[in-house]
């Protein structure tokens, strides 16, 4: 395993030790794990990697839901009984996956409290910060969504930081799915914070320094910039 990665690495360690037998998968880029009506038979660690786990409504079209590296878990269907996964979940990049299956994880889990209160509070922690997610965003003006909803991924898998500039693989499209704006109101507000040095946007990236973004997450302005001012 390379490094520690929290609760998930006990988890495998405990069912290793305990005569399971996880399965170590490495994953290509734009591998499918699992589709929404896959039957939720297995749980899922995340070692290396990046995996995205997307919303796909009856059309087809999909949103990012969350950007896992890691560390991270996904599959939470097998713990709540469900029969299909619902969501699908893709490895962005080559990643790799401890597949678990989900009759020897609950048996664990009943076994060792330590392990399942691990796991109750990790989840604890994501649901919360879901909840609060949901609830600001809902009266808060498209600029603010993207600025929250930039700064929430700067950390994940799917950003890098360079020289202190922070680069976000996300495309306008994919933002705007996941704030649940128009796509031409995302462009419009992307335009505006371009404008005013706040990003810099490339084909499927969006770049910008993480201190700048911040002092503007509460703002009801964007103050002007010196090129701006001059133009």
């Amino acid at each position: 395993m390379a490094g520690h990665w929290g609760i998930a690495e006990q988890i495998i360690k405990t069912l290793v030790g305990d005569g399971c037998s996880p399965k170590r998968v490495a994953c290509d880029a734009g591998h499918i794990i699992h589709e929404t009506e896959t039957p939720a038979d297995h749980f899922y660690l995340i070692e290396t990697g990046e995996v995205r786990v997307l919303h796909v409504s009856e059309g087809g079209a999909t949103r990012v839901v969350d950007i896992l590296g890691s560390g991270d878990w996904f599959g939470t269907a097998v713990l709540a009984g469900l029969p299909m996964y619902g969501k699908r979940a893709v490895a962005i990049r080559p990643s790799v996956i401890w597949v678990l299956d989900a009759e020897e994880l609950r048996r664990e889990l009943v076994k060792r409290g330590d392990l399942a209160m691990g796991l109750v509070e990790s989840m604890a922690v994501r649901l919360l910060a879901a909840w609060n997610q949901d609830s600001e965003m809902v009266a808060q003006s498209c600029r603010t969504r993207i600025i929250k909803t930039l700064l929430r991924f700067s950390d994940s898998p799917a950003a890098e930081t360079v020289q202190g500039e922070i680069t976000l693989h996300m495309t306008h499209s994919q933002l705007a799915r996941v704030i649940g704006a128009a796509r031409e109101s995302v462009s419009a507000c992307l335009t505006e914070l371009r404008r005013n040095d706040i990003i810099r946007t490339g084909r499927n990236k969006l770049k910008f320094n993480i201190h700048r973004l911040k002092a503007l997450e509460n703002s009801p302005t964007i103050p002007t910039s010196k090129a701006t001012a001059h133009s």
